[in-house]
């Protein structure tokens, strides 16, 4: 039978863990533990389509440890929406007492899962399940804290605008993922319940929760050192400019290399804003596994969006065993925007929004208001999806031409008489003067058909 807040934990090099430490109820009936599987079990496959994806190391380990896997074309598709059913199967695999029958096709696995998921009341009828359906944010936040377990917090106080349109017996599961900035919302203020997630996100919601309730009992998981936690998390908005202090908490004890000093000249805080005004480091110190960056009064300045990098070969654990390879690129990123300012807003779309007879054409243009960028080492041809009948179509390109329009290029023109769907991921555009990255674009807000 399923123990409550039987999630397997698994500590990576993710760098978007939550930020606060969380305190588990008791998980019921025969828990015997939380445990740690860092070996792995799933066979590693080298995927032809996550290059420099924001979440590429996090899908690469979790298909290390068997939780996630792709397809037979050796693709991940980060950027699919995930099914209802596929995200069910990564709930059931990150549980310690799932286990599945080797041999099993697909569809053997899956009436596994679903009959565990049953059995356990994270879903209510695995035969009326509609998995093919896209899974929403409000139904993943529901099904993985019904698999966690009762959390020891009483806080459903939502902050979102729309809260109206979140059900209502699902706000207090929505309220601990917000609690434990497992999963957040948008610069609007707005949670978005009925937005499809996609695969990548829904990887890294998993690893935040198995990354904050690691256990902390001193032992060497055998994973290397890793990082479990930061303070501020990477992609907060909204982060207080009076700060002052970042924590890094490893997964095992922690020293300097050489010493502090070598450390602190080895930690950078870019601001990406104002490229004049990084944030400056008073100190660095090491307590256990935690990492304090003290930094100096004032430092961070309000509407900055900001870059913490850490050096390689500067941070060992305290056995002298494994040493740390580092913060790079755009793993850590914040902002002290105000929540309330918004990020690129479209002008228009080509074709239009529910246009129908439209012309076949392998050109797709999608307007802002403002002047945008790629954001800094994300892959733009990865920020969008274009489908017919939930299979994707081919895209040659997609670049910014003009400085406000997204420019997507198909392989070959759509053909007459059916329906397409683009979709426009968040996190890869950003303005060009507040550096606020674009929400996205939901399929179903960009549907048209050709004539």
């Amino acid at each position: 039978m399923f123990k409550k807040g039987a999630f397997t934990f698994i500590l990576t090099a993710l760098i978007i863990l939550g930020l606060t430490a969380t305190s588990f109820a008791n998980p019921g009936k025969g828990n015997t533990g939380w445990k740690f599987n860092g070996k792995g079990n799933g066979k590693v496959v080298q995927f032809n389509d996550i290059g420099s994806h924001w979440a590429a190391q996090t899908i690469r380990e979790m298909n290390r440890l068997g939780i996630t896997s792709g397809y037979p074309d050796y693709s991940f598709k980060p950027n699919a929406p995930v099914s209802r059913y596929e995200a069910m199967m990564m709930i059931c695999r990150a549980m310690d007492d799932f286990e599945q029958e080797d041999g099993l096709s697909w569809e053997g696995r899956l009436e596994e899962c679903l009959n565990y998921a049953e059995e356990n009341d994270i879903i209510d009828d695995a035969e009326d399940f509609e998995g093919w359906k896209p899974a929403k944010r409000y139904e993943v936040a529901v099904w993985a804290m019904k698999a966690a377990g009762d959390l020891d917090v009483d806080d459903e106080t939502l902050p979102f605008l729309d809260i109206n349109d979140i059900p209502e017996d699902a706000r207090h599961y929505i309220g601990v993922m917000f609690n434990h900035k497992w999963m957040v919302g948008y610069p609007d203020k707005k949670f978005q319940p009925n937005k499809p997630v996609t695969r990548a996100e829904l990887t890294v919601i998993i690893y935040r929760i198995l990354g904050d309730v690691w256990p902390d009992n001193g032992d060497n998981d055998g994973s290397g050192l890793r990082i479990a936690k930061i303070d501020p998390n990477d992609g907060e908005s909204g982060v207080d400019p009076d700060t002052d202090k970042l924590t890094v908490r490893f997964n095992m004890d922690i020293v300097a290399v050489v010493d502090d000093l070598d450390v602190e000249e080895g930690i950078e805080i870019e601001n990406l804003t104002d490229t004049n005004e990084d944030a400056a480091i008073d100190s660095v110190s090491f307590n256990g596994r935690v990492l304090t960056i003290e930094l100096e009064e004032g430092t961070l300045d309000e509407d900055m969006k900001y870059r913490v990098t850490i050096d390689d070969g500067i941070i060992e654990s305290e056995n002298g065993e494994e040493e740390f390879d580092g913060i790079s690129s755009s793993e850590w990123e914040f902002s002290t925007f105000d929540e309330d300012e918004d990020g690129p807003e479209l002008d228009s779309l080509n074709p239009e929004n529910d246009e129908k007879n439209v012309e076949p054409t392998a050109t797709l243009e999608a307007k802002f208001k403002s002047d945008i960028e790629v954001i800094s080492d994300k892959d733009i041809d990865n920020a969008v999806e274009v489908k017919k009948d939930d299979q994707e179509v081919e895209i040659e390109n997609v670049k910014i031409e003009d400085g406000d329009t997204l420019v997507i290029t198909l392989k070959d023109e759509l053909e007459s008489g059916e329906t397409f769907e683009v979709t426009i991921m968040p996190g890869f555009i950003e303005d060009v003067e507040t550096l606020i990255d674009y929400d996205g674009l939901d399929g179903d807000e960009w549907r048209f058909t050709t004539g």
